[in-house]
Order: C-alpha cells, then sequence, then structure tokens
C-alpha cells in the first residue's frame, strides 16, 4: 500500500509539472509564430529571441526572454534593450536621472542597472514585464516603448552622437 502510494504522489507530481512546462512551451510558440510573421530575430545561446532593429517600427534591438519566470502562479515574460554603457563616474547622477524617468516618464518598463562582467561599466537596460498570456499588440506595443526608451536615454547621456 506504502509503495503504491509514493507511486501516485510521484506521478502526479511529474504530471502537474509537465503540464506547466507544456502551456510555457505553447506560448513560446505562439510568440515564435508572431515574430516570424512580423520581424527578423534570431535566438541567443540562453534561448532568447533578439529582434532586429527595422529602422521604423522598432529603433534598436529588443530581447523577449526565453526564459519565464514566475510571480506565484502568474507566467511572466521580459522584454528589453540596453541604452547605454556607463563608468562607474556617470552612475550616481544617472542612477537619479532614471529613477526620475521611471516616476515621471516610464508606462509599461523600467529602467534598470546591470554591471558589466568583462568591465569596470555598467549597462543601461529598460525591461517591460509583460504576463505570459500577454495579446501580440501588447508584446508589440512593449517592444516599441523599450526600443523608443533605450534611443531618448542615449540621446540624452550622449548628445553629440
Amino acid at each position: 500500500m506504502r509503495i503504491s502510494t509514493q507511486f501516485l504522489t510521484v506521478f502526479l507530481i511529474i504530471l502537474s509539472l509537465s503540464s506547466c512546462s507544456s502551456r510555457s512551451l505553447e506560448k513560446n510558440r505562439a510568440l515564435e509564430k508572431f515574430l516570424k510573421d512580423s520581424f527578423t530575430y534570431t535566438i541567443d545561446h540562453e534561448g532568447d529571441y533578439r529582434i532586429i532593429s527595422d529602422g521604423e517600427s522598432l529603433m534598436r534591438d529588443v530581447w523577449i526572454r526565453g526564459h519565464i519566470n514566475y510571480s506565484g502562479s502568474v507566467g511572466i515574460r521580459e522584454i528589453f534593450t540596453f541604452s547605454s554603457l556607463l563608468s562607474p563616474v556617470e552612475l550616481n547622477y544617472v542612477s537619479r536621472v532614471l529613477l526620475m524617468d521611471n516616476l515621471q516618464t516610464r508606462v509599461m518598463g523600467s529602467w534598470s542597472l546591470l554591471k558589466d562582467s568583462s568591465s569596470d561599466q555598467y549597462l543601461i537596460l529598460y525591461t517591460v514585464k509583460a504576463p505570459l498570456n500577454a495579446k501580440e499588440k501588447y508584446i508589440y506595443q512593449a517592444m516599441r516603448e523599450a526600443s523608443e526608451a533605450a534611443m531618448i536615454m542615449e540621446r540624452v547621456l550622449s548628445p553629440n552622437k
């Protein structure tokens, strides 16, 4: 009796895990179809989708994480782009600018800083967190906002470029 209960428990755990991952795979297939129909993209070594800038609807390359994060039972997909590299000297001033921009301007996402592991510099990232079941229109608008925000921030930080 004890062995059959353990077997049943293991079976139910495996079944629930596989059903969770299959929903994620279905969502990734839907995302890939949307991207394939609308954009030029590649998939990098981490499984992230890199949507190549087309100069019109997207002014800058945007990434969509292939890995899905969960907050409770809600699946979250990250859509992000890089703006600029900062030296440690610029970090203090720019971090204040980013906080003000987060509060005053940004609608769908926010700025963050990421230390570059290969140098002493910091990457400025703009990230939108979208629910896993977000419609194509939302994904497209999130990609546009990330692209535009990064372009604007780059112009603010490097006006001579």
